[in-house]
């Protein structure tokens, strides 16, 4: 890397929410990955409110002790956020939980910036009000790529293979069905917590002959088998935007999206906490806060259990082929960086165009790319 270095520029890259589990795990994928291409040499910086959180993320080995610091507020105003960003090639946005956002404010900030821009956004409503950004974005030249990770992400393009295989041999799609499975908290912390019960007050969006329709999230339980070393656990449904992205991009009538967890009385405590009123599941702070009051329990049964992610696809024509999809790997909070991380690089590549993009609208390239990418550490990939 000392030849590349003195050879090809720096490209700076920030990653928003750097301090953070997910954010930390990018930042380390983005060195790992771009380290071996010859054409990339990164400076990445970490993005967020508090350099108190960003120290302890440096000192606990979350970031590397070389990374720097930028004071980004998304609450701060465009003016503040136009600051943050100006003088990098790419940013990051893995500041969570997106539940209950709606302004779009970093991605309009980087698109007036002329900064690229990537984000793990899990919530439909604010990735709808990005690619509204679609034709701003392609008239200032600036890629970005929203909804990306490993599920959201990942598992978006492990549709689009499915899908366009069945339709290459004259197949008519006519269901599609994601299924996640996550042991504890995947060592992702209580950011992930907290999304899950703001996700509980959020009616699961699916689609049922092309038509919208909102269900009771964590109902109709389904037993999903996501192959070797996992085997076959309990599956609810749960909003994912994973289901309208790929739906809008591929136009399959029939969509929905389940999750599951371990331990198994986990499951049902999410189902419990449905009985708490949902203005209060829905408050971002109070369930952040509780989320960190919870931490300590949290860690005790991510050590009990473990880390594992479970993805698995299942695509099926009109006459009843299906094709399946099954990728694992042994730490969420690993492989949601690893995944983040591939997708920032192909914008960075070139082989995403300027515009706004959902992970199921990538192109062919892009999408090969990142599925080799998450290939690595992977317990089961079975594409």
């Amino acid at each position: 890397t000392l030849c590349t270095s003195m050879s090809v520029p720096k490209t700076k890259v920030l990653v928003v929410g750097g301090s953070g589990r997910v954010g930390g795990s990018t930042v380390r994928w983005l060195r790992r990955l771009s380290d071996r291409d010859p054409l990339l040499n990164l400076a990445v910086s970490s993005g967020g409110r508090s350099p108190d959180s960003f120290q302890r993320a440096v000192r606990r080995g979350v970031l590397p002790t070389d990374t720097d610091f930028v004071a980004v507020d998304l609450d701060g105003g465009d003016d503040s956020l136009s600051a943050a960003v100006g003088g990098f090639s790419l940013v990051v946005h893995t500041a969570g939980p997106f539940q209950g956002r709606t302004d779009p404010g970093l991605l309009r900030s980087c698109v007036r910036s002329g900064v690229a821009y990537v984000d793990v956004c899990d919530e439909w409503e604010l990735a709808v009000a990005a690619k509204e950004m679609e034709g701003e974005a392609a008239g200032a030249g600036v890629a970005a790529v929203v909804s990306s990770g490993i599920w959201p992400g990942v598992s978006a393009l492990m549709a689009a293979e499915a899908i366009g295989r069945l339709r290459n041999s004259g197949k008519e799609v006519e269901d599609l069905k994601f299924s996640f499975f996550t042991s504890g908290t995947g060592n992702a912390g209580p950011t992930i917590v907290s999304a899950t019960f703001l996700l509980l007050a959020t009616p699961a969006l699916t689609y049922a002959d092309g038509k919208t329709t909102q269900k009771e999230p964590w109902t109709e339980q389904r037993s999903v088998d996501f192959g070797p070393t996992i085997g076959t656990k309990p599956t609810w449904l749960l909003d994912n935007p994973d289901v309208p992205t790929v739906r809008q991009a591929l136009g399959v009538p029939n969509v929905s999206s389940r999750f599951g967890t371990d331990p198994l009385f986990w499951n049902y405590l999410f189902g419990a906490m449905k009985a708490i009123p949902r203005s209060l599941l829905y408050n971002r702070d109070a369930m952040q806060n509780f989320a960190l009051f919870s931490e300590p329990i949290i860690r005790a049964v991510d050590a009990l259990v473990g880390a594992k992610n479970s993805m698995r696809v299942d695509v099926t024509a009109e006459g009843g082929e299906t094709v399946t999809m099954r990728m694992a790997h042994p730490d969420l909070e690993q492989c949601v960086g690893q995944a983040t991380a591939a997708f920032a690089l192909e914008v960075l590549r070139g082989t995403v165009a300027p515009g706004v993009w959902f992970p199921a609208e990538l192109q062919k390239e892009a999408r090969a790319n990142i599925l080799e990418a998450a290939r690595e550490d992977s317990i089961v990939y079975e594409l």
